[in-house]
């Protein structure tokens, strides 16, 4: 047998070889995870040996563009022969599964779950049974698209760490209520609902938080928090008849971010920042933010309560590095005159001693927004001693802006004005 010979018989012999059936069932486990469900069960006909295998897999998962009674199907199908602990499971579906939710929670309270995932697409919203909150090992939840029906008997989630909720809502219980409940809560993000009245976090652990939808009236008792994102879009002007603030009472800006001790980040956005301007703004808070470093705040370019807010933000955090500031503009009658602005609101004190960079962008018609634009990057020039660069996005018109820049003092002699294109 010549060499050729030899190495095609010995080719042929690894052939025949079964090393799809021998492999290592961590092997396995991996290839699982890479498939969608609809194969995995599929995986049954390549050997003896695969028949039954991913019927213990630990996390299951059912993505697909299928009929609800065909998604319905495999998800009853998978449940019924799985057997084991199901520690992850996701579900994404256009359709609501109304008359399977019930039954499935009830499988995942028997079997361990611990990372729950349910994001229901279309006009109907998936009803969310009181079987979820049985299931006491849970320590990380997403849903979306749901209408969740929380049990009077709900003691918590008391090993839940990760709470996500996107286009909800929740009855039996506020969703302050539900936060309280959970003790280890560090992550939690809230968006697309609304609440009626005061949305009150008390979260002693939590780290970050997103909140963006609609409520009244806002306070936060999470002395832990890092990081958080506000974005407050109401369909009416009720939190201003409603805001605690509003009617005489304590300041919306010490309610809501009195108690973050230890927030480093704060991007907030929507209305927010009109609604910290409602009431009255002291000259100094009972917190100093002394931890945050980055703040983004959107404002309109006139607004002197809006300013005066943002103002006082800035003042009480000594170590602030990173600043975005977005100016927004509308046509309006009544705005008031150009030396009312940011320049008869600027503190004496050395406002910006830690900034080091500093953007300013524009939304809607700029030209509107020049005067606070210039007044405000003054500020910033004239106040920060370590000031590296002061970035203006591209705009109409911005060549006759940043040479007027060029005129202003700067504190910082490292300090570059840079022209950006793109952001």
């Amino acid at each position: 047998m010549d060499d050729s010979e030899h190495q095609n018989s010995k080719v042929c012999g690894n052939l025949n070889g079964d090393y799809i059936s021998n492999l290592p069932d961590d092997l396995k486990q991996q290839i699982f995870f890479k498939l969608p469900m609809k194969d995995v069960v599929r995986t049954s006909i390549l050997s003896s040996k695969w028949k039954d295998s991913w019927t213990s897999i630990p996390s299951l998962v059912f993505k697909g563009k299928f009929t609800e009674s065909r998604f319905i199907k495999l998800v009853d199908n998978v449940l019924i022969v799985h057997h084991g602990p199901i520690l992850k499971f996701t579900l994404v579906s256009k359709h609501p599964c109304n008359e399977a939710i019930g039954r499935w929670m009830l499988s995942l309270s028997r079997n361990g779950i611990r990372n729950l995932k349910l994001r229901f697409g279309g006009g109907e919203r998936c009803q969310i049974p009181s079987r979820l909150f049985s299931c006491i090992a849970l320590n990380h939840v997403q849903l979306s698209g749901c209408i969740i029906n929380v049990p009077q008997s709900f003691q918590g989630f008391k090993l839940l760490r990760a709470l996500s909720l996107n286009k909800f809502d929740l009855t039996g219980i506020s969703v302050g209520n539900l936060v309280s409940t959970c003790p280890l809560l560090e992550d939690l993000s809230l968006s697309h609902f609304a609440q009626q009245g005061c949305l009150h976090i008390i979260a002693a652990n939590l780290r970050n938080l997103i909140i963006c939808g609609e409520f009244h009236d806002l306070c936060l008792e999470t002395p832990e928090l890092t990081s958080a994102s506000i974005y407050f879009y109401p369909n009416n002007e009720d939190y201003k008849m409603l805001s605690v603030a509003n009617a005489g009472n304590e300041s919306n800006i010490i309610q809501a971010l009195g108690c973050l001790h230890k927030i480093r980040k704060l991007d907030v956005g929507g209305e927010f920042i009109n609604y910290l301007a409602m009431g009255p703004k002291p000259e100094n808070l009972p917190t100093i933010f002394n931890h945050l470093t980055e703040i983004f705040v959107p404002l309109y370019s006139w607004d002197q309560d809006e300013i005066a807010a943002a103002l006082c933000l800035f003042k009480n955090a000594p170590n602030l590095r990173m600043l975005d500031i977005e100016f927004w503009d509308y046509e309006c009658e009544d705005k008031p005159q150009a030396q009312d602005l940011w320049k008869l609101k600027r503190p004496e004190v050395c406002l910006f001693k830690c900034l080091k960079e500093a953007n300013i962008l524009h939304v809607q018609n700029p030209v509107l927004s020049i005067e606070s634009m210039l007044q405000f990057s003054e500020l910033v020039l004239s106040t920060a001693p370590v000031l590296q660069k002061l970035n203006v996005i591209d705009f109409k018109d911005a060549t006759l802006f940043l040479k007027k820049l060029e005129c202003f003092p700067k504190l910082s002699k490292e300090a570059k004005i840079v022209r950006v294109k793109e952001w």
